[in-house]
């Protein structure tokens, strides 16, 4: 992963950067060069047509004294060491220079002069001289007498060495500043790819640590960021996937220790009768056992198994309208005998006239049976379990709820937010097998309702069913 990151950033962020300043540099570059040529030629062009000019207006009689005037113009020219100025005749010979070092009377190597007589106009060129093999840039006008006679022209000539040299020390220029920039992306991108290949590096192994059997592992991270939320959604995995790891182990124990209890009872008496099954009354009440914890074996296996059809969404309800006044009626005469065994009578009360609701009632009846039994469970005995039934009103208008209220030790305040949640059981040695609640709650959200648990220590615990009305 991380040399995938940092491919991935030196392909996407630093290539792109070099490709950015590479065009920027030759960009800035071919605008210096163009800049610089036109320059260099427009001012040659000028110079041309100043010099064209002045020959014109103040040495124009003849052409002796045009050529007379040109030798001291070109004998006293002041920008030697910058420019050439030279004098050219009708043929294009150049007859007078400021240059010493170069003859007079050769034909120039540039095609300006040429085009400047042949089109009795001013005319630049910037190429190769043939005759001399260096790079220049020139300009030539022609020249004419006061009688519009065309004389001879006039040139302005000039090597490039200068100028590109001036290109190349702005050039060099452009590419350190853009080796400084490239430098900088450098440094500050790879300090920014380390900030970020750090943690991603302690989250894989945080990741391999918990996938190994070590829940609970969770990864230091000080800054506030993304990475950071990240850290905290890994470490927050990490501590649930620990918790759920021992709910489950408890659970484990407990259903463990709930089906050896019926099972052992079973294997018991099974002994028992086979060894003596000549008592009628001890085989009536062992088979009575045998029976009723059989039943109980069912039940738990029954509820396990509606808890994973809920769990993976298989769980399939025969919705059929019906009164959840009767449904309530019923499961109470149900319990009746149970609880009157322990101590403990319903307190029952109908404020509604009518609760029809559309879902499955055996589900429904799962859930009532559930939240009464529970409740038995924690109430001490010559306790009292109130169940009431009424419309909700204003706070959730067109539902109905039922409240199963008792008396018993209550829920400790850190286990309340988690005693919905599966194999759950809290520190209370009445609790089940944690699937119960669990199991409520989820058929009671497939009916489209909710369910709430309230409770205090010591004072007792109330859990309302909110259904929604046909």
């Amino acid at each position: 992963m991380v040399r995938g990151l940092k491919k991935r950033w030196v392909v996407s962020c630093l290539g792109v950067t070099v490709i950015i300043l590479l065009l920027a540099v030759l960009i800035f570059t071919f605008t210096v060069y163009v800049s610089y040529y036109n320059n260099v030629t427009n001012l040659l062009t000028t110079r041309a047509d100043s010099s064209a000019r002045l020959f014109r207006n103040y040495i124009n009689t003849s052409p002796r004294e045009f050529y007379a005037g040109a030798a001291a113009y070109a004998e006293n020219f002041t920008e030697k060491d910058k420019l050439e100025f030279e004098v050219v005749d009708r043929d294009g010979r150049v007859i007078y220079s400021s240059s010493f070092s170069r003859l007079t009377g050769y034909v120039t190597g540039t095609p300006d002069v040429a085009k400047a007589i042949s089109e009795e106009n001013t005319a630049s060129y910037s190429g190769i001289d043939s005759v001399t093999g260096q790079r220049v840039i020139s300009a030539t006008a022609p020249v004419y007498l006061s009688s519009g006679e065309l004389v001879g022209a006039v040139r302005y000539v000039t090597g490039v060495e200068n100028i590109n040299s001036r290109i190349f020390t702005l050039s060099a220029g452009a590419v350190i500043v853009a080796a400084g920039g490239l430098l900088l992306v450098s440094v500050t991108g790879a300090y920014f790819l380390t900030s970020i290949i750090g943690p991603l590096n302690r989250i894989n192994a945080a990741a391999r640590t918990i996938a190994s059997g070590r829940y609970g592992e969770t990864i230091e991270y000080g800054r506030e960021d993304e990475i950071g939320e990240l850290v905290s959604s890994v470490n927050f995995m990490s501590r649930e996937i620990d918790r759920s790891a021992r709910v489950k182990n408890e659970f484990i124990s407990s259903v463990s220790h709930e089906l050896r209890t019926p099972l052992t009872a079973i294997n018991g008496w099974a002994e028992t009768l086979m060894a003596d099954g000549t008592d009628p009354e001890l085989q009536a009440r062992g088979l009575e056992i045998i029976r009723d914890e059989s039943r109980r074996l069912g039940n738990m296996v029954e509820e396990l198994l509606d808890f994973s059809r809920a769990e993976s969404g298989r769980m399939v309800l025969n919705n059929t309208l019906f009164d959840l006044n009767d449904q309530l009626e019923d499961t109470i005469f149900m319990m009746e005998q149970r609880l009157s065994q322990d101590g403990i009578h319903i307190v029952y009360t109908d404020a509604t006239e009518d609760a029809y609701i559309r879902g499955d009632s055996q589900r429904i009846r799962q859930v009532l049976v559930n939240l009464i039994d529970n409740a038995r469970k924690f109430s001490p005995p010559n306790s009292s379990i109130d169940v009431t039934i009424e419309a909700c009103g204003a706070e959730a208008p067109n539902h109905v709820a039922v409240t199963v209220r008792d008396r018993g030790c209550g829920i400790d305040e850190e286990d309340l937010p988690h005693v919905r949640e599966k194999f759950y059981k809290g520190k209370s040695d009445r609790a089940g097998s944690g699937i119960g609640l669990a199991l409520c709650d989820e058929i009671i959200a497939l009916h489209g309702g909710v369910l709430i648990i309230e409770s205090a220590p010591g004072v007792g615990t109330a859990v309302t069913v909110r259904l929604p009305l046909a």
